[in-house]
């Protein structure tokens, strides 16, 4: 669909209003988001503002999706270099997207997964479609490997507190993932691995310890694939 001249330039200052927010969080912090001061910079009224984005909430949710769509983009692309059967080779592949779009977009990656910003609450039914698509990349490959008979059998996933099993499988059925819960089993417990080495590396609290963050984060997505039977060629 074309959009109309009017439209395209709607589009253009919503885009950026959001590119100087992202500069203001990039600077002080997610906390930062104001439309007093975007629409400052932008030497605009709030008042104007408000016809881009009527709330400070609304601003945050669009920043919010495009952040998680972004992440997600990176990852798929990083499958999609991979060829289809080699399972560990397409993890490794996304992982280290998703590491690498993190440190290049700190200020989006705190934005989704750092502190809450004081009496926001993201709306479900617009940001959860975009907050799960990079996670169906990772647990989409490991229930290919599982189909296809290369994911190591587990029981670990039986031995779940019950609560935490009943909820995995709560949400496979209410987010739309379709797979078994060994897959998803195996998926979360790496992502929350990957994902905690990352936000130490974000604050800097990694690399006295590690020395070189990248070189130990490969090391150890490759001990958690060996865990799910998959090796690196």
């Amino acid at each position: 669909m074309t959009l109309s001249r009017r439209e395209r330039l709607r589009e253009n200052t919503r885009e950026e209003i959001k590119t100087i927010a992202r500069k203001h969080m990039q600077e002080q912090g997610t906390t930062a988001i104001s439309l007093r001061a975007i629409a400052r910079d932008m030497g605009l009224t709030v008042t104007a503002l408000y016809r881009y984005f009527p709330s400070h909430d609304e601003l945050v949710t669009a920043l919010i999706v495009d952040a998680f769509n972004a992440l997600a983009d990176a990852m798929e692309q990083a499958d999609s270099s991979q060829p289809r059967e080699e399972y560990a080779e397409r993890l490794m592949a996304v992982m280290l997207a998703y590491r690498e779009w993190a440190i290049q977009n700190s200020a989006d990656f705190q934005l989704i997964y750092g502190n809450p910003i004081p009496g926001y609450h993201a709306p479900r039914e617009i940001t959860v479609p975009a907050a799960t698509r990079g996670f169906r990349v990772v647990v989409g490959i490991l229930a290919e490997a599982m189909a296809n008979g290369k994911l190591r059998s587990s029981t670990d996933y039986q031995q779940l507190p019950p609560h935490v099993s009943a909820y995995m499988i709560e949400m496979i059925e209410r987010d739309g993932y379709n797979i078994p819960l060994q897959p998803m089993y195996f998926g979360v417990s790496g992502w929350v691995k990957m994902h905690g080495m990352i936000m130490l590396e974000l604050f800097q609290h990694t690399p006295p310890v590690v020395g070189d963050p990248e070189e130990f984060y490969r090391f150890e997505i490759t001990n958690i694939l060996k865990t799910a039977g998959l090796v690196l060629k």
